[in-house]
């Protein structure tokens, strides 16, 4: 018969490393271990806690729950008993209303079992759909991330990864044999990234409690920012960058960016506002031709879906001039029209900053379902452009000018001062302020404080 203290051994000889890098993000001494002695045996290896270490952890003073796959153990291989280990994490999480930090470094499943490695990936499936929306669901691939395991990334709030992670449905070796692409770049987290698979990358454990807690902030209203709520914005003026633009209107060093490799046309990202967590939607006419893309569509979606999440208000910073146009129109319909619906049915409060042009599509999706919007004074909104409906309107005298062009841009800057621009557009009552660039922050402020309190 074993006795305890060869139990313990055994365990903490197969736990040693992965009980290291679960103690490098939580906060000293506070995991708590939970199934610690579950272990399986066959024919072909024991198991030390099925491979997988649970429990109970605070990160910067929220309280958690934690798994975290050791590969050490059978190669991380998911299996029918381990995969309840993690399901009793996860309904711990729900049950408590927690957060959950989940940890994966895994080649895939317990072939050995058969159709009961099927039955425990599909169990691990279904109570991470039960979470997600229910409470935050943090991913963090540590090393390998291979198989059904792998569909885990669309029912996360957060996929965090490390340079040298691996995510892939399937072998990458197989999967670069069929695709005639780089093995060491199948699946890689520079590719996921790219892909918006993964949210954040990582370089190393104290990269990630950092990220950890900023997270987990947005999600517990446990910010402090030491900001100066009163404080005014310097030097923001039209052509800013959405960088230099939330640098200055949100919380010092408040932002953390969100899938900021993926469409960087769009830009998402949690930060703080006078100390109260807020979403971030920026768009960026510098990239893409300032044009929303089907790719900008699908993050922007997934985004406000993590807000709502969160219980989190949004704020939208519009320069842009509409949606893409080209081969990839019927992905561009399907994906704007579910940023549309997203946009219009989330239950949390949304704001609108236009900060150079709302144009067309960016105008309907971005601005005019929010509660409250404003404009900088030299922001331009309408259908078209102001040349473009200068063209289409004046095509006769464009046409017998002298100086075609020089014509048409006189005729725009006319359109565009009596048509499209922000004073004009706010006599119609479809903005509630125009205002002076650098009193962003103070108006947002004051707007956020009057729907949150």
């Amino acid at each position: 018969m074993e006795t305890l203290q060869n139990a313990k051994s055994k365990l903490a000889a197969a736990n040693k490393d992965i009980l290291g890098f679960i103690n490098a993000f939580v906060d000293v001494q506070s995991f708590v271990e939970t199934d610690a002695f579950v272990c399986s045996q066959n024919d072909v290896a024991d198991a030390p806690g099925e491979g997988v270490v649970s429990g109970f952890a605070s990160v910067n003073d929220i309280g958690v729950c934690v798994f975290a796959v050791n590969s050490k153990v059978m190669k991380g291989a998911i299996g029918e008993l381990n995969a309840k280990k993690i399901v009793r994490t996860i309904n711990n999480a729900v049950r408590m209303d927690k957060p959950l930090i989940a940890v994966w470094d895994t080649a895939g499943a317990r072939f050995a079992e058969g159709i009961g490695a099927l039955e425990g990936y599909g169990s691990i499936l279904r109570a991470y759909t039960v979470a997600y929306g229910e409470v935050p669901v943090i991913t963090v691939i540590k090393g390998n991330n291979l198989g059904l395991s792998s569909y885990i990334a669309g029912i996360s709030d957060f996929v965090i990864a490390y340079p040298d992670s691996v995510i892939a449905s399937s072998s990458p070796l197989v999967l670069a044999a069929k695709t005639n692409k780089d093995a060491k770049l199948v699946g890689s987290a520079k590719q996921a990234a790219q892909n918006g698979i993964v949210t954040n990358t990582v370089k190393n454990d104290k990269e990630l409690k950092s990220l950890l807690a900023n997270i987990l902030t947005v999600f517990s209203d446990a910010a402090t920012s030491g900001d100066n709520p009163n404080r005014v914005c310097k030097g923001l003026k039209g052509g800013v960058t959405p960088d230099a633009l939330i640098k200055e209107v949100f919380d010092k060093n408040s932002f953390t960016a969100v899938r900021a490799e993926f469409s960087p046309v769009a830009v998402t990202g949690f930060a703080t506002l006078g100390d109260i967590p807020v979403g971030v939607v920026a768009t960026d006419i510098t990239k893409s031709d300032g044009r929303l893309t089907a790719e900008a569509c699908v993050k922007i979606s997934e985004f406000l879906n993590v807000c709502e999440n969160a219980e989190c208000p949004v704020v939208f910073l519009t320069d842009c001039v509409g949606t893409e146009q080209g081969e990839n129109d019927a992905a561009l319909i399907r994906e704007m029209s579910n940023l549309i619906y997203q946009v219009n049915t989330i239950d949390v409060d949304m704001f609108s900053v236009v900060y150079g042009k709302a144009i067309g599509g960016a105008y309907t999706a971005l601005v005019a379902p929010c509660e409250y919007k404003i404009a900088w004074e030299n922001a331009e909104v309408g259908a078209l452009e102001s040349e473009a409906a200068a063209r289409l309107l004046y095509a006769d005298e464009i046409k017998t000018a002298k100086n075609k062009d020089k014509a048409a841009e006189k005729l725009a800057a006319s359109y565009g001062g009596e048509n499209c621009s922000a004073v004009v557009i706010a006599k119609s009552g479809n903005f509630d302020n125009v205002i002076e660039p650098n009193l962003t922050r103070s108006y947002l402020l004051a707007a956020l404080l009057a729907h949150v309190e």
